[in-house]
């Protein structure tokens, strides 16, 4: 054999070990497209858009809302729990609704869904029909996953889902077809969706090392070296931005938040706080740990056996990763929002290996495979169908406490706003712009104001705290004469604070009146209505 045609051999992938029968099987049609529009429409069916839109933020929501109405050039400094491409994406939601930014959230549910269906498609199945079930499939799993059906909260997660699935998508693609697609092409993939994603760069690097480990057992020399430099390259851009915007962004008290989800002690002490917080993520699985397991590892094998090792490779390492980087007290670990991304792209993985299951079965005995489909769906339902058009979201309602104030204030009148209230009253004072300011001493990394409004911003819940911040304002409200009222504005009052105001108001013998707001009451010191009747 000639030295051309040796290193032909060597750069040629790992071939799968089940072949498209059809030639043309893996070719996307009209048929595919309108797969894909309806899936992304269905999604927004199952889920509660007009909840979605008219109940108020609460608020880890308000936090990320209160970013749209600042200008861009803070929105970089305030990005320690949000990314600056999703908070960019969220300001260029249009129209007017003050809950819209769900919306974004909803489409890019509807995004991984489309990717579900995308990747499953687009592995070695032996003819079309057999692809397009197995894109159905996953399709069917990305969309009704229980833990799919409740993210639908203004943050970032699902934009994380969607970004992973990107990455696999792409990968799977450069590993199908090495000679058209490029591997730089997911090092450029990888690079586009880290201000969008942070944890994409969490998929990235086991994907790349996937790839590479594929390349290397079918012994493909140059196509493990052209892997091996994109992957440093692109690890070089990650660490770059990581260090310039997350780390330079990251606050103490955020990573503290999350110490009951890193990991503790030796190996088996990990792995037992693995399965204990798996096992109580049964209701977001929809069904037990244990059988979720056993699917993603079947949908491993499906990968290694459809022509995409890389993947197969790839995911029980990003599991690895992420235990490790947990046990480093870096990022948490089966939270089931911080973690969504994983989840999701398991789901995914074990929805490729249900579809290879049933076509096995099929080959077998079709009525069998009927049966089996069925009663897989079935079984799956029965996890599903409670969280179907539910929304999972804490009823808090700084929206109303700031338009009531907002209409029936004077200009005499004291306003006092409780640390957790602050981002929701800010986002939705309707006058006036907003000003924020780095502040290490919250989870947030920032705080909010508005800014023509002269209202007392708390900082911290302890007795101390709230202790001065009502002596401070009734001080004020005392001083301004005649007729005026203090405005107290609580929101996301935790039994600890609860308790603490409770004590100031005794210490300081006041005795506040309630305006119930449904479920977030204000309080108010001072006459019913200011002289000459309500305020502006």
């Amino acid at each position: 054999m000639s030295t051309a045609a040796s290193d032909h051999k060597l750069t040629e992938p790992l071939q799968p070990l089940e072949p498209p029968a059809d030639s043309r099987a893996d070719r996307w049609d009209r048929f595919d497209t309108a797969v894909v529009v309806a899936a992304f429409i269905a999604t927004f069916v199952v889920h509660p858009i007009h909840d979605a839109l008219t109940q108020p933020y609460w608020l880890d929501e308000a936090w990320v809302a209160v970013l749209t109405r600042v200008p861009w050039s803070h929105v970089t400094g305030m990005s320690s729990s949000t990314p600056v491409g999703f908070l960019a994406l969220l300001k260029l939601v249009p129209g007017s609704g003050e809950q819209r930014g769900r919306l974004l959230v909803l489409a890019f549910t509807g995004g991984t869904v489309v990717l579900a269906y995308v990747f499953a498609r687009g592995l070695r199945w032996a003819s079309k029909p057999r692809a397009r079930f197995a894109g159905a499939v996953a399709a069917f799993v990305a969309m009704l996953a229980p833990l799919s059906l409740l993210r639908n909260d203004l943050k970032q997660y699902t934009c994380d889902a969607f970004c992973a699935l990107v990455i696999l998508v792409v990968a799977a693609r450069v590993e199908r077809d090495p000679d058209r697609t490029r591997v730089w092409w997911l090092g450029i993939a990888a690079v586009v969706v880290l201000p969008f994603s942070s944890t994409s760069a969490f998929v990235a690097m086991p994907v790349f090392a996937g790839l590479l480990g594929s390349a290397l057992l079918a012994r493909a020399r140059r196509r493990a070296l052209e892997v091996a430099v994109t992957a440093a390259a692109t690890g070089l851009l990650i660490a770059g931005y990581f260090g310039a915007v997350i780390l330079a962004n990251t606050n103490v008290k955020l990573r503290a938040y999350w110490n009951s989800f890193y990991l503790y002690g030796s190996l088996s002490d990990s792995l037992g706080q693995v399965w204990r917080r798996l096992s109580h993520l049964h209701l977001w699985l929809g069904m037990p740990a244990l059988v979720f397991v056993v699917l993603v590892v079947v949908g491993i094998v499906a990968l290694a056996r459809l022509g995409a090792p890389s993947i197969a490779l790839a995911l029980p390492l990003l599991w690895i990763e992420m235990g490790t980087v947990a046990h480093l007290r870096r990022y948490p670990f089966l939270d089931v929002r911080t973690s969504h991304f994983l989840l999701m792209a398991s789901f995914v993985v074990g929805a490729v290996g249900v579809a290879w299951v049933v076509q096995l079965v099929y080959r077998w005995n079709r009525v069998s495979a009927v049966a089996t489909i069925v009663l897989l769906a079935w079984l799956f339902s029965i996890g599903f169908r409670p969280w179907v058009d539910t929304l999972n979201i804490s009823y808090e309602n700084a929206r109303a406490q700031a338009h009531y104030v907002a209409n029936h204030r004077t200009p005499n009148d004291v306003i006092l706003v409780n640390s957790g209230g602050a981002f929701g009253f800010s986002y939705y004072w309707p006058h006036g712009s907003i000003a924020t300011e780095l502040d290490d001493s919250s989870g947030q990394g920032f705080r909010a104001e508005v800014k023509v409004l002269a209202a007392r911003w708390m900082i911290g819940r302890s007795d101390a705290e709230v202790l001065n911040a009502l002596r401070e304002a009734v001080r004020t409200w005392h001083a301004a004469g005649p007729g005026s009222r203090l405005f107290i504005v609580r929101s996301h009052v935790l039994a600890k604070e609860a308790l603490a105001w409770k004590r100031a108001f005794a210490a300081l013998d006041l005795h506040p009146r309630v305006v119930h707001l449904r479920v977030e009451p204000l309080l108010v010191l001072g006459p019913a209505s200011p002289p000459g009747g309500a305020g502006h």
